[in-house]
């Protein structure tokens, strides 16, 4: 223990430390204190800023569990952070109420349900130059890369299971809709919202088309045990894909559904996701 500092000691003697890190509005922004900082304002660098990785370094070696609390407005990639942390919390700029709802979820008050609303890469390197302005490799409907943390992602202090995932007719003609209905059962022992999310993949597809795409999604509170019936309509809108020239058309071709609690895909399942539910169908 460094006699010098106030922290590691304490961690050392405390059976858990929470750790509260990341960026703020002086480093980031478009307007504002933000304009002053080194890069005017931009992020050159999207991992957390070196001191408070020797910081965390400091503390994790005498820590027994560390919670690592992030504050931000950018997807920040590092790596080695989320290795030393046993529970992290991506906050955002959460106000002035923050601290009361951050200390409701680390204290087990109310289970945990926000969802990503953008991919973390795991670094600058997994994203195209700015030079480049096709959607190759961008976003998580076009990143073929294995991100640090994919969109839509969010782990409860629960678990839910998708079941049963009913569609409407298998085969439909152009102009016709499919309507998607999937069980959501809270598996574990604490009342939570789960976040259910569709996607729809156009599997035969005349020009690229999104990997997945985000048609739906609708927030349910189950009590341990409790399930819920959650329905989906596909409009024939949402089938469409955007072709070369820019219009949105829609072919016939086969589709599949996917519905779970994030975006489908085997980084997902690895950092906890509850297993999807998939089904397909065909336009005529």
């Amino acid at each position: 223990v460094n006699p010098i500092d106030w922290y590691t000691g304490v961690a050392g003697e405390s059976d858990v430390t929470i750790a509260c890190l990341g960026i703020s509005p002086l480093l980031e922004g478009e307007e504002g204190e933000s304009i002053a900082s080194p890069d005017k304002g931009d992020r050159l660098d999207i991992g957390l800023p070196q001191n408070q990785v020797d910081f965390l370094k400091k503390i994790r070696d005498n820590a027994e569990k560390l919670v690592v609390v992030l504050t931000g407005g950018s997807p920040i990639a590092s790596p080695e952070v989320y290795d030393m942390a046993d529970a992290l919390l991506f906050v955002w700029y959460p106000g002035e109420q923050g601290g009361m709802a951050i200390a409701d979820v680390i204290f087990g008050d109310k289970s945990p349900s926000g969802r990503l609303p953008l991919t973390f890469p795991k670094s600058l390197d997994d994203i195209p130059p700015y030079e480049d302005y096709s959607m190759e490799g961008r976003t998580y409907r076009y990143m073929k890369k294995e991100p640090l943390f994919p969109f839509g992602f969010g782990l409860s202090y629960t678990t839910f299971k998708y079941s049963d995932l009913q569609l409407s007719a298998t085969r439909v003609d152009k102009g016709e809709p499919v309507v998607a209905e999937v069980t959501v059962t809270n598996t574990g022992d604490m009342r939570a919202e789960e976040v259910v999310q569709m996607y729809l993949t156009d599997l035969k597809a005349s020009v690229r088309a999104p990997i997945y795409a985000l048609k739906g999604f609708k927030r349910v509170s189950l009590w341990p045990g409790e399930s819920a019936s959650i329905r989906f309509e596909i409009t024939p809108e949402l089938m469409e894909l955007v072709n070369n020239d820019g219009d949105h058309v829609l072919e016939s071709g086969e589709f599949r559904v996917t519905i779970g609690g994030s975006v489908p895909g085997p980084r997902s399942m690895d950092l906890g996701a509850s297993p999807m539910a998939e089904a397909s169908f065909r336009v005529r």
